[in-house]
């Protein structure tokens, strides 16, 4: 986890204004940024978390504003998924760019930073899952003006695991959250840094 110099001096469209769900839309990856051979879908929401009791609830929603724990002012999003037989998916990979005020922006990774040493071995018990969740920083070249990134295990009561190895960069008042999902146990299998400077580069530089 790294929060030091940015990579790259925010453009002022996107240091100074909020940007539209249009211009997100200009800035976001595009389907050919995806892995080859993957096939683009409009979104899972399987990692749409609202804010819950828990620790480790309230660090899924956190990391993830389209959660509802901020007031979001414009969003655009693209995943991605690995095909497997049967129409289910091994893999998931997609970025989301939400324009927050700028308040909410500042405090965003922060309030992550804060919470995620709460989030070891949690068990949460909700009317539609049980299971224990655990959640650590990695390491991640500074980009923006914030970056963090961290790996949150879910291991159902069921069997069943998965990781979510995301990514956020904060460049004004935009958050970049670049996520891969394996979905076939707890491997992390973190985005391609190439991917993500791409989409870091594509917010700094704005819509055009």
């Amino acid at each position: 986890m790294t929060a030091s110099a940015p990579a790259a001096s925010p453009s002022a469209s996107g240091s100074t204004a909020h940007l539209s769900t249009a211009e997100l839309k200009r800035v976001l990856l595009k389907k050919t940024d995806m892995p080859q051979g993957w096939e683009s879908i409009v979104d899972t929401q399987r990692d749409d978390h609202e804010s819950g009791p828990s620790d480790c609830e309230r660090l899924m929603a956190q990391s993830n504003p389209g959660s509802g724990v901020y007031p979001v002012l414009a969003a655009a999003s693209i995943t991605a998924r690995d095909p497997a037989p049967g129409g289910k998916s091994y893999a998931l990979v997609g970025s989301n760019l939400t324009s927050l005020s700028a308040d909410d922006a500042k405090r965003s990774i922060p309030a992550i930073r804060d919470l995620l040493p709460r989030c070891v071995d949690q068990q949460v018990t909700t009317d539609e899952f049980s299971g224990r969740f655990t959640a650590r920083a990695v390491e991640w070249p500074s980009l923006g003006e914030e970056t963090m990134a961290l790996e949150f295990v879910t291991r159902a009561d069921t069997g069943q695991a998965w990781v979510h190895s995301i990514v956020l960069v904060r460049v004004g008042t935009t958050l970049i959250r670049v996520v891969r999902v394996n979905l076939t146990g707890t491997t992390p299998q973190h985005p391609d840094e190439a991917l993500v400077r791409k989409q870091v580069e594509q917010v700094v530089a704005g819509p055009n």
